[in-house]
């Protein structure tokens, strides 16, 4: 088998030629490389991993990192289809992913685990405007973060808004003097969301605080939510593109499971949990499945078939129908 670099590298490569988008090729090497040092850590050579070797990986993963059946389907489907490439270029190679004890499906019926609480909201919340348990490094940034880290905490839990959505926002869907934003979603589709005015000076807190030699270009394709380098202690500008550098997923997830930490909330809350939340907050309120589809930009209503029920199996567990 070849160096691990290579191995992911040729993975990359053979994804990109399936026409993967980049932000999933990344996923998919981010968690190979997760899964390498594991059993790197473990003594234990990739070449030589047996079935069992992986049941205790996704043991580890949902027993100590706390990840949730969402996240483990996606590292199980990862994986699979890495030994499926691994095959296809070494018959002697085996697929041994679908011999785990790990269900490849994940269940689609929701549970309270899916959301967050009230309380954990209010942690959550709180923790991110704190310094509470933060290192001398982190202590530094921590003004130019608090304001950034919230508000894009805030789109996902208030506004609905999924990881992607947020990430790809640039400077031409805000519109400060309107309090709206202009949000597209995967399917192609755009909806306009009203900020409240304090979600807007929230938002307009943060962009001010970005150096203004580094600050993304109003009505422009700037992104609207920029990575910060701790090296430097500003927020990230790449010359060879001459614009701010984009937060990525990865980093928005790494920043999230750390304000989770913080706030003493239970491991694997994560960017679905918030919209999740979202959407059952929206149930509650009363609204119809057209009005939340339109608010969600879903193409349909069918993936809200299950907070509906599950709403109705909490809400009303004596009724069959609401």
């Amino acid at each position: 088998m070849a160096t691990l670099p290579d191995v992911i590298l040729q993975f990359a490569s053979h994804l990109n030629s399936k026409g993967r988008k980049e932000s999933t090729i990344k996923r998919y090497c981010y968690d190979l490389e997760e899964c390498f040092r594991y059993f790197k850590k473990v003594n234990e050579s990739f070449s030589t991993l047996q079935v069992q070797d992986f049941n205790n990986y996704f043991y580890f993963l949902t027993s100590e990192r706390g990840y949730n059946e969402k996240t483990m389907h996606r590292i199980y489907v990862v994986l699979n289809q890495f030994y499926k490439f691994l095959h296809s270029n070494n018959a002697s190679i085996e697929n041994i992913i679908p011999f785990t004890n790990y269900l490849a499906a994940p269940s689609r019926a929701l549970s309270t685990d899916d959301f967050i609480s009230e309380e954990e909201e209010k942690k959550l919340l709180s923790i991110v405007q704190s310094t509470t348990d933060l290192s001398e490094k982190q202590l530094k940034a921590r003004s130019f973060l608090m304001d950034r880290n919230e508000i894009m905490i805030r789109f996902m839990l208030f506004y609905g808004l999924t990881l992607k959505e947020l990430i790809d926002l640039q400077m031409r869907d805000i519109n400060f003097a309107l309090n709206e934003l202009v949000v597209h979603s995967k399917e192609g589709t755009k909806r306009t969301i009203i900020l409240t005015k304090e979600d807007r000076v929230l938002l307009y807190n943060y962009f001010v605080t970005i150096p203004e030699p580094v600050r993304p270009h109003y009505h422009s394709t700037h992104p609207l939510f920029v990575a910060f380098d701790f090296n430097r202690m500003t927020f990230h500008w790449v010359y060879d593109t001459d614009s701010p550098k984009a937060l990525t997923e990865i980093a928005f997830q790494k920043m999230l499971r750390l304000e989770v930490k913080r706030a003493g909330l239970r491991k694997g809350l994560c960017s679905q949990h918030l919209r999740n939340t979202f959407i059952l907050r929206k149930i509650k309120e009363g609204l119809l499945v057209e009005d939340i589809q339109q608010l969600v930009g879903l193409k349909t209503s069918v993936s809200l078939k299950r907070y509906f029920q599950f709403y109705q199996e909490n809400e009303y567990p004596n009724k069959k129908e609401l």
